[in-house]
């Protein structure tokens, strides 16, 4: 009894940092400012370590950094989805493009979430929008 104690909990760590070990990780080209009226095209990285195939998805929103509410709309983020499909090794690259309105005040939030399976990753990013 005592042995399959052991022989459970040792399954049960090696499953728990083999988890541990697979990643997703995201990586963006952010600006450290835009100005009103500007368009913008933000190069995004997602890599990965699985050694298996995955579909998984990256989802770019858009927030106003004061209140908190979505500005997607009026960023124009028209795509703000992309599939992708991990392959060993290989990084996926995707472009989310938008325009800062041109009456834009104060700061806005770009978040990136990316999803493969049971594996996520995400980032916050806050830029300020200066006057043309």
């Amino acid at each position: 009894m005592k042995h399959t104690f052991f022989l459970v909990l040792a399954i049960f760590i090696s499953t728990l940092l083999h988890a541990q070990s697979i990643f997703l990780k995201i990586n963006a080209a952010v600006p450290k400012q835009l100005k009103q009226g500007q368009s913008f095209k933000l190069k995004t990285t997602v890599t990965h370590n699985f050694t298996e195939e995955k579909t998984g998805g990256i989802n770019c929103t858009f927030q106003n950094a004061s209140t908190h509410k979505s500005v997607d709309g009026w960023f124009l983020n028209i795509f703000p989805f992309q599939y992708f499909t991990t392959i060993a090794n290989t990084p996926f690259e995707t472009e989310f493009t938008f325009t800062v309105p041109d009456e834009y005040k104060g700061k806005f939030e770009i978040i990136l979430v990316a999803v493969a399976g049971k594996i996520k990753d995400s980032v916050h990013y806050t830029i300020p929008v200066i006057n043309k």
